[in-house]
């Protein structure tokens, strides 16, 4: 039994989040989306920030996962159905079994599995039921889920697999021959298939072999198991690892569903908001129509402002007017990345984009009054982990870095980090509002691409991004004019 509706070849697996995610989280601000997604339940919010943050970056696998959620979202009641059955499931199954199965022995195990066992099957039965009423399916990865478990969920090794839990319930008793060897000692136990034992049986059996049945003793059962026919490889192996297999199915397909379900919580909302989505389309380059942030469609319900823009190059300088919307500009293509490489829709009206092998933030911070050392000794802490975990081809998405020390001194330090990391193929998109750097940057890649946040004449912003060279000035001064409400 297999679930891989996230991975074609192997089932999601959680990961504790590290200081790089968290970062991430924040600087691009995913709390908002993941909490319309998730509904506010704790578990699909690890379920769908574990996801998120687990990119994918082979565009087959990109495609493979968009693919089946198409396939699902025209069968989106039946899923949503199905997902709150497999939650109501699993609450009843943490309940009734809060310990794990009890390995200590053939005794311990059938005892443990048999209820199991006695449990999930008449579940596993409604869930075949909602596999089998799946409609209009067209991708390759959802019709192999169907296909694979409708063949393992059929009645014959359902009833079969609930027949034997019946037979080896051993609160209700068990049927054994057994024969006498050469010094008249009992020999050679064998366990008879028997859905119980009648009380003419209990009262014969327990007359010649002094065993209590009804709850039979478990130093009596284990010696039985360890003589007879059957075995411990049948008993506590083999119908053991049966049941975990079930449960193993009931958790996964209750995950990789829970992704797919928030998926479909956020796109109603969206929707509901009037917020352009779309599935982007892998290419080398950048083109894209109306990308906007989706935090702040969230927070202002639909009311955004978005960009449009074309380019192939790998270095992005975006400088222009403070307050101007360059960094909700930067969390709105992190965010693209995310979702895309998460097999997803993104917030725009049309978008190609390259896959990235990373995405990496680093944006201004507060100082900590807890350091030991400065702010400026921070940041560059924080760019030497992350140097330590960035590959070829990731993505590094700067924000107002290496401005915690004087203008010069910044720059220069600016731009060896950032020539170190274009010598290894990684991706830059930097918003800085230090001419020194930006000019330097230009000089060294002509290919860079200039944004900058557009000003008009009279001081007011647009909140867009166009594409011009850098300026000498970040209009400061249309800031202080503004807190201290001078007019010119």
């Amino acid at each position: 039994m297999r679930v891989n509706l996230l991975y074609k070849n192997s089932c999601f697996k959680m990961k504790e989040l590290d200081e790089f995610d968290k970062n991430l989280i924040s600087d691009l601000e995913l709390e908002e989306l993941i909490n319309k997604a998730s509904g506010g339940d704790i578990h699909t919010k690890k379920v769908f920030t574990n996801v998120l943050i687990q990119m994918l970056t082979k565009e087959e696998d990109i495609k493979y996962r968009q693919d089946i959620y198409k396939d699902l979202l025209k069968n989106k009641d039946l899923i949503l159905d199905l997902k709150e059955y497999l939650n109501d499931m699993i609450i009843e199954f943490k309940s009734k079994f809060p310990y794990e199965i009890n390995d200590k022995g053939p005794f311990s195990v059938v005892s443990s599995v048999t209820t199991i066992i006695q449990f999930l099957v008449p579940k596993l039965y409604t869930i075949r039921k909602y596999i089998n009423s799946l409609k209009d399916v067209e991708s390759d990865g959802l019709k192999l889920f169907i296909e694979d478990n409708l063949k393992e969920l059929t009645n014959v090794n359902l009833d079969l697999l609930l027949g034997l839990s019946v037979s080896l319930d051993v609160r209700k008793g068990i049927m054994v021959n057994a024969n006498l060897n050469d010094c008249l000692e009992i020999d050679n136990y064998v366990l008879n298939e028997s859905t119980y034992l009648e009380k003419k049986d209990k009262k014969r059996w327990k007359k010649a072999l002094k065993i209590e049945y009804g709850y039979l003793s478990e130093t009596i059962f284990n010696e039985i198991v360890k003589k007879s026919d059957i075995c411990s490889k049948s008993i506590s192996k083999d119908y053991g690892l049966a049941c975990y297999h079930l449960i193993r199915f009931m958790y996964d397909l209750d995950l990789e569903l829970t992704f797919y379900a928030a998926a479909m919580n956020l796109e109603n909302y969206l929707k509901y908001l009037n917020l352009e989505i779309t599935l982007p389309i892998a290419k080398n380059e950048y083109n894209y129509e109306n990308l906007y942030d989706l935090a702040v469609g969230i927070k202002k319900h639909g009311d955004v402002i978005s960009n449009s823009h074309k380019s192939n190059s790998k270095m992005w300088v975006i400088t222009g007017a403070n307050q101007g919307g360059k960094t909700t500009y930067l969390r709105s293509l992190g965010q693209a990345h995310l979702l895309f490489q998460s097999g997803l829709f993104v917030p725009a009206k049309y978008m190609e984009l390259p896959i990235v092998d990373g995405i990496f933030t680093h944006f201004d911070k507060e100082e900590d009054s807890n350091l030991e050392s400065g702010k400026f000794d921070d940041e560059l802490r924080r760019f030497d982990i992350m140097i330590s975990k960035l590959k070829p081809n990731s993505l590094v998405i700067l924000n107002e870095s290496f401005q915690s020390t004087d203008v010069h001194e910044g720059s220069k330090i600016g731009f060896e980090i950032i020539k170190a990391l274009r010598d290894s193929d990684i991706r830059i998109v930097l918003v800085t509002h230090m001419y020194d750097l930006a000019m330097l940057l230009k000089n060294e890649y002509k290919d860079s691409y200039f944004l900058r946040a557009e000003r008009k004449d009279d001081g007011t912003r647009s909140y867009m991004l166009k594409e011009a060279d850098v300026l000498k000035t970040s209009f400061a001064k249309d800031l202080y004019n503004k807190i201290f409400k001078i007019e010119e």
